[in-house]
């Protein structure tokens, strides 16, 4: 299975996800290469009952950016929200 379909089943299974709220994917683009965060609302819902225990988040994943146009066009036929940012760093 190549990167971006791994990526798209990921997001599909976060999707699903009764634990934490997924929310969409943020995209931050620097010059060669693109960080993609998984996005969620703030809920902490911990596990059986157990207080010190709690799901973590989706890592982030890194991916050029000629997989980014690849990435938008799934996220898009699976109605995901996505935000870009560019930031600029001294």
């Amino acid at each position: 299975m190549d990167h971006v379909t791994q990526i798209i089943e990921d997001i599909k299974v976060e999707k699903k996800r009764s634990d934490k709220i997924f929310t969409g994917i943020t995209f931050e683009i620097r010059s060669e290469q693109v960080i993609m965060f998984f996005n969620y609302d703030e809920i902490i819902d911990n596990v059986e009952g157990d207080q010190v225990y709690v799901k973590h988040n989706h890592d982030p994943e890194f991916i050029d950016t000629n997989k980014l146009k690849h990435i938008k066009q799934q996220l898009e036929g699976i109605n995901v929200e996505y935000t870009e940012r560019r930031d600029d760093f001294l």
